[in-house]
């Protein structure tokens, strides 16, 4: 079972010890992302099992479907990770960004 978090609770505690990840496209992070997400690309999996696993893992894509099957894939190998619900499509309504 994964961990999921909506994008209000997650402001409310983001930290800089977080790692958050866009798992979309680099075309579609550099049009626009939630400010510090680093981008990993879906295609690019192996790199996310490059993060550390003392730190606390967010994940998201468009509207959170992948991320909650790479959060599910990560979870299982020891990774603290949480998907946030409803991706960058909900972060944009939320935040009107």
């Amino acid at each position: 079972m994964i961990s999921e978090i909506n994008i209000s609770d997650y402001i409310g505690i983001r930290s800089e010890n977080d790692i958050l990840v866009d798992l979309r496209s680099k075309i579609m992070y550099e049009l626009g992302t939630i400010s510090g997400a680093i981008n990993i690309p879906a295609e690019n999996v192996k790199e996310l099992y490059k993060l550390p696993k003392d730190k606390n893992i967010y994940l998201f894509c468009q509207i959170g479907e992948i991320s909650g099957e790479f959060a599910e894939l990560l979870s299982d190998s020891g990774y603290n990770v949480y998907n946030l619900i409803g991706g960058y499509r909900e972060y944009l309504r939320v935040c009107g960004e």
